[in-house]
């Protein structure tokens, strides 16, 4: 979510920009999925543990891959696609080859988090400031992270800096606030704020 500004007024819109002049108003948003999604898990106690092996499929119990993953309690998944819900489970084995049963299944949908809601931004001094925007945190899928990016030209975007969602300023019943200090050094800078989880961003 982003918004503009003038020398005169804040307006609540689709960007920030830091000039004298107007300039157009400019709406945009994109959904970007994340070249690749891992799944992490705790480690096995039994001290003979020499690998685990990772069972993926789209029906419960009907696994279509599994990933043989030796000496590591990380793995990179097969590709996934937003929108599909997706079974995993996770077992171990020793060096004779005897495995364990199954951990509990994870049923997961691939869905990138919502957008950042009300998006402003303050400021301190001319070009210094704070962007602020707030999250729900009954928000499902949950976001991540947030990302702050900043451009010239609204064509090319450079990331100005990352906040944990566990970061946040202060919070309510409901909402989650957060705040990202910024200075912008150019006569005209553009600003959005993208909310990003393991399957992708939405900007």
């Amino acid at each position: 979510m982003l918004f503009r500004r003038t020398q005169n007024s804040t307006q609540l819109g689709r960007f920030i920009l830091l000039a004298i002049a107007l300039c157009p108003f400019v709406a945009s948003a994109a959904v970007i999925p994340s070249t690749s999604v891992s799944l992490q898990w705790n480690a096995n106690p039994e001290p003979d543990v020499v690998g685990y092996k990772v069972y993926f499929g789209t029906e419960s119990q009907n696994y279509t891959a599994v990933i043989n993953v030796a000496g590591a309690t990380k793995t990179e998944l097969p590709a996934v696609s937003l929108g599909s819900t997706y079974y995993l489970a996770v077992s171990a084995y020793n060096a004779a080859g005897e495995e364990s049963p199954r951990s509990a299944e994870l049923k997961v949908t691939a869905e990138v988090p919502a957008a950042a809601a009300d998006t402003s931004m303050s400021f301190s001094a001319p070009g210094q400031g704070q962007i602020q925007w707030r999250y729900p945190k009954s928000n499902v899928p949950a976001a991540d992270k947030f990302t702050v990016y900043a451009s010239e030209d609204l064509q090319t975007w450079s990331p100005a800096g990352t906040v944990s969602a566990v970061d946040s300023a202060s919070s309510d019943s409901d909402w989650l606030y957060f705040n990202f200090p910024y200075a912008a050094d150019k006569p005209r800078m553009f600003f959005k704020v993208g909310s990003s989880n393991a399957f992708g961003e939405f900007q």
